[in-house]
């Protein structure tokens, strides 16, 4: 029983620590996110975020993330969210010369 409490206390203690700690996230590429005022499409829209700006998750309810960002809260769906921070895709074309070469 001794064992079983402690287990119990354990788990509830990193629980603890888990949420109250912030995580980086990153808009995902191509994305104009809302971030709202709550959890949830019913709640007013406040701001915008732009693709690929780095939020700090301090929060999760029902796929909804709790923000932090510029000192201030708000809610944006955390499908959009992702771990990395977003990387140029961008591929330059080729150049042409007048002879049709590329160069």
């Amino acid at each position: 029983m001794k064992k079983l409490l402690i287990s119990a206390i354990i788990a509830a203690a990193s629980i603890g620590a888990t949420t109250a700690s912030a995580s980086s996230a990153w808009i995902e590429h191509g994305v104009k996110l809302n971030a709202r005022s709550g959890p949830g499409t019913h709640y007013n829209v406040i701001g915008t975020f732009h693709a690929c700006t780095q939020i700090h998750v301090v929060g999760w309810q029902h796929g909804w993330a709790k923000v932090s960002y510029n000192h201030n809260h708000y809610w944006v769906a955390g499908k959009y969210l992702q771990n990395h921070a977003c990387t140029n895709h961008y591929k330059p074309k080729p150049k042409h010369n007048n002879y049709g070469n590329n160069y």
